[in-house]
């Protein structure tokens, strides 16, 4: 079977001396990936907006050597639950046909629940065919290729999905190529703001080895801004799979090469599309969950926590808060938000996990602190001056197997067994001399547990660190 051209003439030239001359022009190497390279992002878009992008990202595999490319595009003509592939035959393109890797294939459809034949989804999907011309010009007919088209909203089938792709690649000269646009016809600056909180959010995703981050965000940025946006990404799924499948080989991070949009091209900022070029790469580990707070941020977040119980005072309501310019703060998150009055705990409260962007939390658990800690009466107009608010950002939970890997003043430990649960933030470490006081404490104090649970393995253990941050 030849899956022949959809696109050839339209997203970009038919003639194949054009077509070849446009692509080498775009494939223009940037700096090096920082770590060790399994796969690329780049855009699908018609040559003349997303060219350039594209083939920054196809430049970083000029001297790779693979036998494979693995290209994950999102199918824009027919719902799919699975990932559904072409699994044996070529492509045609104006410069060539290139041969589909049958017996990766063949790997891929054992998996009956996460993959399927489907040839009928790539009929008419430029998603694929995009890519191709630059691997052909990049290594002519020596790289085969396995197409995937995926646009399921199941986060937990498409890690799936991608861990099972990831086996398949190891022992094989393999790399992936992620087809995905990014936001679809708002205005430049709402653009901006969403597609690169989108883009922050994939690193994120990968260094807290959590590719359900990714969707999550996905969910809470379309939410913010559906007055403009048709999608946040149009590829989301296929980012999801890619980032479980980098995961599962060994990479740990997401480096971007290049972002724009298409306004920049065109000069029309009033309804553009987003793209992305960029990197799925092993490198040297950074701190899980860390978001790279400058102090003039926190800042920004201790003054909006301030203002939200002032609102809260005032009308009754938490201020509902915008898709924000800074992508940090349009990021999910956990966190915790400490009042004291007199260097007295005057309310606490958190979350564990990321339940809505950074902005919303510091705005909601703000609110939550100072009227609604069970523990103390709601706080007054005349505290409010007095009040000294701390944040503090959590990293994910990492479930342990023993106390011994609790690190006394560093973590903060989440102890739980049924029903009964609860945490102590690192800072209350200051309150104990010993380890076996902090956590006997723990359970018997905050969770309700017998005092020993900690130790008897009638509980589960799990640590976390904090980014705090506190008003001067």
């Amino acid at each position: 079977m030849v899956r022949k051209t959809a696109v050839a003439g339209k997203f970009y030239d038919g003639d194949p001396k054009k077509l070849r001359a446009a692509v080498n022009s775009y494939l223009k190497p940037g700096p090096a990936p920082a770590g060790r390279l399994s796969g690329i992002l780049a855009p699908h878009a018609g040559y003349v907006f997303s060219g350039a992008c594209a083939g920054l990202a196809f430049a970083a595999l000029k001297d790779l050597s693979f036998d494979t490319l693995v290209i994950l595009a999102t199918g824009h003509t027919m719902g799919l639950r699975r990932g559904a592939l072409v699994s044996a035959g070529s492509f045609a393109t104006p410069l060539g046909e290139v041969q589909i890797d049958a017996a990766f294939c063949a790997e891929l459809l054992k998996e009956k629940e996460l993959f399927e034949d489907n040839p009928r989804a790539h009929a008419a999907e430029h998603a694929v065919e995009v890519q191709l011309p630059f691997l052909q010009a990049l290594k002519g007919g020596a790289v085969n290729i396995v197409p995937i088209l995926f646009n399921s909203e199941d986060d937990a089938l498409l890690e799936a999905a991608g861990r099972a792709l990831g086996r398949v690649m190891m022992g094989r000269k393999a790399v992936f190529c992620v087809s995905s646009d990014l936001s679809h016809y708002p205005p430049g600056d709402i653009a901006e703001a969403s597609d690169n909180s989108v883009l922050l959010a994939l690193r994120q995703a990968m260094r807290n080895s959590s590719p359900g981050y990714f969707g999550l965000a996905n969910r809470l940025l379309s939410a913010k801004s559906a007055g403009y946006i048709d999608t946040t990404a149009c590829g989301q799924a296929a980012m999801t799979v890619g980032a479980a499948a980098a995961l599962e080989l060994g990479c740990n991070d997401f480096e971007l090469a290049q972002y724009t949009h298409s306004g920049k091209t065109s000069g029309d900022d009033s309804r553009v599309v987003g793209y992305g070029a960029g990197y799925y790469i092993a490198a040297a580990p950074k701190p899980a969950g860390a978001l790279g707070l400058t102090q003039e941020m926190r800042k920004e977040l201790l003054r909006l926590a301030r203002t939200s119980i002032g609102e809260f005072l005032d009308t009754g309501k938490t201020p509902q808060q915008p898709l924000d310019t800074r992508p940090e703060f349009n990021q999910p998150a956990a966190i915790f938000v400490t009042l004291t009055l007199g260097g007295q705990l005057r309310g606490c409260i958190g979350s564990l996990e990321p339940r809505g962007t950074l902005c919303d939390m510091v705005a909601s658990y703000a609110g939550a602190a100072a009227f609604e800690d069970p523990r103390f009466p709601p706080v007054t107009a005349g505290e409010l001056l007095k009040l000294k608010i701390e944040i503090s950002v959590l990293s994910p939970l990492e479930r342990v197997k023993s106390a011994d890997a609790v690190k006394e003043g560093v973590h903060g430990v989440y102890v739980k067994s049924g029903r009964r649960s609860g945490t102590y933030l690192p800072q209350v470490w200051e309150h104990f001399k010993k380890k076996e006081e902090f956590l006997t404490s723990l359970c018997e104090d905050k969770a309700g547990l017998p005092g020993g649970a900690w130790k008897d393995g009638s509980a589960e253990l799990y640590t976390y660190t904090v980014t705090p941050f506190t008003e001067k």
